[in-house]
């Protein structure tokens, strides 16, 4: 009950007082503000980079075997393994090409799909009787629907006019808009039969396998390896430079963020110090009506540490409020060019705990601090009591 009496009796002079200090209440919404910032950013930042990576995979698969000697033998066995998961696959042949309509050329990437595999979901819909092109590709050499596309393998030549580089032509029956731009730019699918024409290979080589393997899954493929010569890479080994830049991108925002409760805890510091020397008589109140004087000195500590637990948790509520009203009327606020038209949201129980605990602790440390500076410089409450008539 002692407790509780000076819990509110401290919560209403900080709030209510005429008297109260005003670099107490900056530093308290510094710390609220904090919390919050640290909310909002996570989830928004989170949600961007998880329409990104989800938007990657689905083009360009979870895990990827790429075969440097691909033999049916080898395919069929990965194949029978990926049968008994509920995940999509299919097998392709990939090669790098120029393509070229009425006098412009770009050079692109070209999947041929063995379409007796379920193929990949983005695919599904399109029409595989010619050639399907990333939307900004087919603009780059200024391509119309049904309209002939030469498509030339630099790497591959017939020597029969003199080693000029292979080429066949297909029409423009299909296009693909992934919202990505080294896809739209760049990437082109047609049937595996058309590019073992232009090839002259028969094997695919290479298998893109759309969701999450087990563990056991993985190790019989990889067991595999040993026999055959191919690799098995994951959508973070395919893309280690995007990877690597959105975990700095996550770093730097949270030191920033960390610099900035820094800055809060500075005003914590000093406003505590001067709200300390300010209630020094009303403590020692309490020690007159009974609290030890080492009881007061720790309730005063568990008073503050209280306090910023409420802010900051006032804070992270506040913040994921904010995000879920983004979420649902957020599509109002972003223009049309973007590819996002709401603000995505993601948030785990790690940004909830960053977000309360980053400010908290910090507050927590520099408030001790200030705490054992105020009992430092103070004599013991019978010498206070002593000086009062004096």
């Amino acid at each position: 009950m002692k407790i509780w009496a000076f819990f509110s009796y401290f919560s209403k002079y900080i709030i209510f007082s005429k008297t109260r200090q005003r670099l107490l209440f900056i530093a308290v919404t510094g710390l609220f503000l904090s919390a919050f910032s640290l909310m909002v950013i996570q989830g928004i930042m989170g949600g961007l980079q998880k329409g990104l990576v989800t938007r990657s995979k689905n083009v360009n698969g979870h895990y990827l075997v790429q075969f440097n000697e691909s033999t049916f033998e080898a395919i069929d066995a990965v194949k029978e393994i990926l049968r008994t998961s509920d995940v999509h696959f299919f097998a392709e042949l990939e090669t790098e090409v120029m393509i070229k309509h009425k006098g412009f050329v770009a050079p692109a990437k070209f999947h041929g799909i063995d379409l007796d595999d379920e193929g990949p979901s983005f695919l599904r819909s399109k029409d595989f009787s010619g050639l399907v092109l990333g939307s900004e590709l087919a603009s780059k050499v200024k391509i119309q629907f049904l309209d002939d596309l030469q498509i030339i393998a630099p790497g591959v030549t017939d020597s029969l006019l003199g080693e000029v580089p292979r080429f066949i032509y297909a029409p423009l029956t299909d296009y693909y808009y992934s919202e990505l731009p080294e896809v739209d730019e760049f990437e082109m699918w047609g049937r595996l039969s058309l590019v073992q024409n232009l090839l002259r290979i028969h094997e695919p080589n290479q298998i893109r396998i759309f969701g999450e393997l087990k563990a056991k899954q993985i190790n019989q493929i990889r067991s595999l390896q040993e026999t055959h010569n191919f690799r098995l890479k994951t959508w973070e080994d395919m893309n280690e430079a995007l990877v690597w830049s959105l975990n700095l991108e996550t770093k730097v925002m949270l030191f920033l963020f960390s610099a900035m409760s820094f800055l809060v805890s500075i005003a914590i510091t000093s406003g505590l110090l001067i709200f300390f020397s300010k209630i020094r008589k009303d403590l020692m109140s309490f020690w007159i009506l009974g609290m030890g004087q080492k009881q007061v000195m720790s309730l005063c500590f568990w008073f503050v540490v209280s306090f910023s637990f409420v802010v900051c948790l006032l804070g992270i509520t506040l913040g994921y409020s904010a995000l879920k009203i983004l979420e649902i009327y957020g599509h109002e606020i972003i223009p049309d060019i973007f590819v996002e038209r709401r603000f995505p949201l993601s948030l785990t129980a790690i940004h909830f705990s960053i977000s309360f605990f980053i400010p908290f602790s910090i507050s927590v440390i520099f408030s001790y601090l200030s705490f054992l500076n105020f009992r430092r410089e103070n004599q013991s409450f019978v010498s206070i009591v002593r000086g009062i008539g004096q």
